[in-house]
């Protein structure tokens, strides 16, 4: 009975992690053929969050393009949570290890345009 007990908590727990992943849904930024930088434009007045898979060793950089200004809340890796070093209008992070990088980013207008950069 107990091991039947600690299966299904512990089955029921990795179904609601999923869940919760699955939940915060991410905007992939993709780059063109032989281009270091993507980018978006559109609403992040009630913030977004974009997707970036990166190799380690790299240098992020998410910039404003646009006239309004943007936020940076976080970058986080697979290590978890970058730091960052902010200029005028970008904000530079230094990968750790390769993997899925998530950027939570608002503006303060209804049309944003921000630039995201790998080096």
């Amino acid at each position: 009975m107990k091991k039947l007990l600690i299966t299904t908590l512990l089955a029921t727990s990795a179904l609601m992690m999923t869940s919760v992943q699955a939940a915060e849904s991410s905007t992939k930024v993709t780059f063109a053929k032989n281009s270091y930088c993507g980018s978006f434009s559109g609403n992040i007045k009630s913030g977004k969050t974009f997707r970036l898979y990166l190799a380690a060793n790299q240098n992020l950089v998410v910039r404003n393009v646009g006239n309004d200004q943007i936020s940076v809340a976080y970058v986080s890796g697979p290590n978890g949570r970058l730091d960052g070093d902010r200029e005028q209008d970008e904000t530079s992070y230094y990968t750790q290890r390769k993997g899925n990088h998530y950027m939570k980013i608002f503006g303060n207008s209804t049309h944003s345009s921000v630039e995201f950069c790998a080096y």
